[in-house]
This record gives C-alpha cells, sequence and structure tokens, in this order.
C-alpha cells in the first residue's frame, strides 16, 4: 500500500463495454438490432444465459438463467450460441484504439480496459477529450458498440463511475465531490460489496455507501483491521490496488448436452477439457502441481475432489491425475456439467527435462501438437480418445475480473 503518493483527479480512466457480446452479434446481423438477444453456451433449454442485450435485461433475463427460464420471461428473446473468435477479434479491434491514444494500456477482461493517465492527459478538458475519441473510435469499429467510461483518481474509483451510468455512460469523479457522489451509491454499488459483505457491515452500523465513506481511519482499523485500513484510503481515491491478476487455477468447465449426459459420454468431455486446459497451461508457460475433478448432477448434487502431485504440463498426465480422482466417483446419476482445473501453479523457467522418459515423451507430443493446432487451427491434430468428445466444449472466453475482497468479516 503506498499512502505516500496523495491521489490526484484525472489519473485514471476505465473503459467497460456494454452488453459486449450481445451487441456485438447485434452489431453483425443487424437484424437483431433492438431485440433480446440471449448469448448461450448451449441453446438448449438447460442451456445458460451468459450475457444479454439491454432488450432483454428489460424484460428481467439475467445472467445465469436457464433458456427455458429466459424464454418464460422474454417469448421473443433470441437465443444465440457463443462464438469467442468473434468476440475476441473485436477486442483486438478496441485494444487497438485505445492503444493509439495511450501507450499505458491494461486490458482487465474482453469488456473491460484501464488507462493509466500521465502528463497533459491528466487535465479535466484532455481526459474528457481523450474519452469522447474512444468512444468515437470504438464506434468506427462498430456502429452498434457502445461503451461507458468512468475517469477518477484510482482504478476503484474509476470503475465505479463507469458502472454508474450504462449504456453509453461518461462520468468523472473528483476528490472534492466524493461525498456528494456515494450519498448516491449503495453498498452493494461498490465493487467488492456483495450481499453477505453488507450484511456484515451493516451488523457494525454501516448501511450505504456514504456511512462507509464516513467512516473513520481508526474505526474502520478496530473494526476490519489492516483491511479496513485499505478500504478506507480506496475509498478516498489512492492507489492501493495491484493490477496484475495472478493466475491460481487453470481449467475449464462445461454444461453437457442432452445426448451426454450419460457417465462415459461426460468422461469423454472430461479428457476433451483437460487437453483444452493443458494448452493452455503450457501456452502460459506454467507447471501444475495439484488437479480437482467436478461432477454436477441433475439430481442435485454433485462429485468434487482435488489432490496434490507431482508437477507436470503435459496432457497425459493431467489426465491420469484427473482419472484417479474419477475413481472415487461411486454413485453416478445423471451427469449435467463437468469441470477440470490445475492448480499450485509455477512458471517454467528454462528447459526442464524430466528424468522420467513417460513424462518426457508426453510433453514432447503434447508440445508437437500444439504447434501444429497453433498453425492450422484448433483441433486439427488431436488424440483417438477425444473423437466422441472431438465437437463438444468449444472455446468459451473468460470474464477475468479484478475483484476486491474484504477479509474477515
Amino acid at each position: 500500500m503506498d499512502l505516500k503518493k496523495k491521489p490526484k483527479d484525472f489519473s485514471t480512466l476505465f473503459l467497460d463495454m456494454n452488453a459486449y457480446f450481445a451487441s456485438i452479434e447485434q452489431q453483425v446481423n443487424p437484424p437483431l438490432r433492438g431485440q433480446p438477444v440471449g448469448i448461450t453456451p448451449y441453446t438448449g433449454p438447460t442451456g445458460c444465459v451468459i450475457a444479454r442485450s439491454y432488450e432483454a435485461k428489460d424484460w428481467g433475463v439475467g445472467t445465469g438463467d436457464l433458456v427455458r427460464d429466459a424464454r418464460k420471461k422474454c417469448p421473443k428473446i433470441q437465443i444465440i450460441e457463443a462464438r469467442p473468435a468473434l468476440y475476441q477479434l473485436y477486442h483486438r479491434e478496441i485494444l487497438k484504439v485505445l492503444k493509439a491514444h495511450s501507450p499505458y494500456v491494461t486490458p482487465l477482461s474482453i469488456d473491460e480496459f484501464l488507462i493509466h493517465l500521465t502528463g497533459s492527459d491528466c487535465s479535466e478538458v484532455n481526459s474528457l477529450k481523450m474519452a469522447e475519441s474512444l468512444k468515437n473510435g470504438i464506434t468506427k469499429s462498430g456502429d452498434y458498440l457502445k461503451c461507458s467510461i468512468g475517469i477518477g483518481p484510482n482504478y476503484f474509483l474509476s470503475k465505479v463511475a463507469g458502472e454508474s451510468k450504462k449504456p453509453d455512460g461518461l462520468t468523472v469523479i473528483k476528490l472534492n465531490k466524493l461525498d456528494e457522489f456515494y450519498k448516491h451509491l449503495r453498498l452493494r454499488d461498490l465493487p467488492g460489496i456483495n450481499h453477505r459483505m453488507e450484511a456484515q457491515l451493516a451488523h457494525r452500523g454501516i448501511y450505504s455507501s456514504s456511512d462507509f465513506f464516513q467512516a473513520n481511519l481508526v474505526s474502520m482499523s478496530r473494526m476490519f483491521g489492516h483491511i479496513g485500513k485499505t478500504w478506507y484510503y480506496r475509498l478516498r481515491g489512492y492507489n492501493i490496488d495491484e493490477f496484475e491478476v495472478k493466475t491460481k487455477t487453470i481449467g475449464h468447465s462445461h454444461v453437457l448436452p442432452p445426448d451426454f449426459r450419460t457417465r462415459n459420454q461426460a468422461v469423454a468431455v472430461i479428457e476433451k477439457l483437460v487437453a483444452k486446459s493443458g494448452y493452455r497451461l503450457r501456452n502460459q508457460g506454467y507447471f501444475a502441481a495439484g488437479v480437482a475433478i467436478s461432477v454436477g448432477f441433475m439430481e442435485g448434487g454433485g462429485f468434487h475432489k482435488t489432490k496434490k502431485c507431482t508437477a507436470f504440463s503435459d496432457n497425459r498426465t493431467f489426465l491420469l491425475e484427473v482419472k484417479s480422482l474419477l475413481k472415487n466417483c461411486q454413485i453416478w446419476r445423471t451427469p449435467l456439467y463437468v469441470a477440470v482445473s490445475a492448480f499450485n501453479l509455477s512458471r517454467q523457467t528454462g528447459r526442464q527435462i524430466s528424468i522420467f522418459s513417460e513424462i518426457e515423451r508426453s510433453r514432447r507430443i503434447s508440445e508437437a501438437m500444439d504447434e501444429v493446432n497453433d498453425e492450422f487451427g484448433a483441433s486439427t491434430l488431436f488424440t483417438g480418445s477425444l473423437f466422441p468428445a472431438k465437437d463438444t466444449a468449444p472455446d468459451r472466453i473468460p470474464f477475468g475480473r479484478v475483484r476486491y475482497e474484504i477479509l474477515n468479516f
């Protein structure tokens, strides 16, 4: 926590694309414009809405709704299967627009970006001019794409500002106006405050964002320890948050379509998820020393198991470790979703050759397959055991976020 640098106005710009996935679908398919749209990994009744247009939101369709429930709320909703490659293409185009205006751009997720303002940009006139230029540049990439922008003294407040007015908003938070600004926000409007935290704050006499801001440093420290001190300074615009999101796990999950809701088919999908996770592991330069497996059932409940193991990066070892955990699942009902992940990650340093020939050979095979698939497209080359599930669990978009947590509440 660096408290030596006092906060200054117009230091940070936060940009959030509005209804990003749905807007892109409306961009490339004009008949969808003005229509309620829901984006799902799987378009069947048990598919899950991962994004929706503002028109769908107006009908009460929420993120996480099942397709069948979304259709009940909004009979006219258009359900579209997610197209990750398309969303990534637009992400890169938007990133080009931002980098043309500043070299200090940090992508926080596929639809959120942070810009550290420096020099002459740290003024009201120039920061607003940049914001308008960014909006215009993004519109040139797609006339139906809109974004909300927040400008503030730190990341936290610029994000609060950006999310306070959607769609197509532009909001500035100044240090001398913080008291007034917090009066118009609920606690749940602050990033990191969920229902449980809101209840815990209320237990300590903090019922609103204004109460939270007005609490003095001594009482915040007494009630919440170091975390209370952190929040005290964060709410006042100090730059105390790290923007690098450290990867703790690498994995994939998938809701099984009806014809894959058997034990054998679920295991085939698990193998596909292992292959995808293994590729990401190597691509990001990690070894993993732990694996996890989860299976959820239609009837409710599920199976979850983790284990630590010798560090690996190859698919064969990954799969063997996952299958060793699956042996503990004694009661198989109707599987609904499966998930695998690798944890205890460490960076690869140089070329570490395993003393075990089987492991070394497996890693070389995995890396060779990566090279072929990078050159000619995903799933160009795959093992025979993946054939039954080769068309399932397509690539998805990660919803990465920098999150705040109030610990020890």
